[in-house]
């Protein structure tokens, strides 16, 4: 057995390789969705609109996301922002949807999310953003999280007009890994 974040984990060997190939074929197949997504309108490529704004709009609406959804626990805005092929990779290695995200919100009792060391990449109209992610509280059936690192998938919607300069950003998908104790313990998470 290891611990993970305070969590005590099965450490045998097909249980571990099991773990890390999922959770990697799963971030690839989403990396290769954004992709697809922005090659779709291989005309538009990389964007010259003001990525300082763009850069702004993303943290605003990360922050907003983060705090009605797991301190308020009301998923009407992840359910405005959040494309309906959402999906989460999920602590544990779940992948689930937009619907049970939405459902999911009921089984936080947090009082603050504190994020920290955020970075965002563009790619024509694909935001791809990092950083970590700090739970005061809990969440069933798991119990309190320690830090997570995250990582989320913005898309740029066009607007009526086929422009994406205008558009809106749009939530794709998100990934949440705990950090390792001994990662925290030198300061790499």
């Amino acid at each position: 057995m290891t611990r993970i974040n305070g969590m005590t984990l099965p450490t045998d060997a097909p249980s571990v390789i099991c773990t890390v190939a999922y959770t990697a074929v799963a971030g690839a197949l989403l990396l290769l969705h954004a992709a697809s997504f922005a090659n779709e309108h291989p005309d538009r490529g990389e964007r010259t609109g003001d990525r300082a704004a763009d850069r702004e709009r993303l943290l605003q609406l990360n922050e907003q996301l983060v705090r009605t959804q797991i301190i308020e626990r009301d998923a009407t805005f992840f359910d405005e922002i959040a494309v309906d092929e959402f999906r989460v990779l999920a602590p544990g290695g779940m992948i689930e949807s937009k619907e049970q995200a939405i459902a999911g919100v009921t089984a936080w009792n947090v009082t603050d999310v504190t994020l920290s060391g955020t970075e965002v990449v563009f790619r024509g109209n694909v935001a791809i953003m990092t950083g970590r992610m700090d739970i005061d509280g809990t969440m069933q059936p798991v119990g309190r999280w320690g830090p997570l690192k995250y990582m989320s998938t913005w898309i740029k919607e066009y607007d009526e007009q086929g422009d994406a300069e205008e558009g809106e950003w749009r939530l794709l998908s998100r990934s949440l890994t705990p950090c390792l104790d001994r990662l925290i313990e030198i300061g790499r998470c």
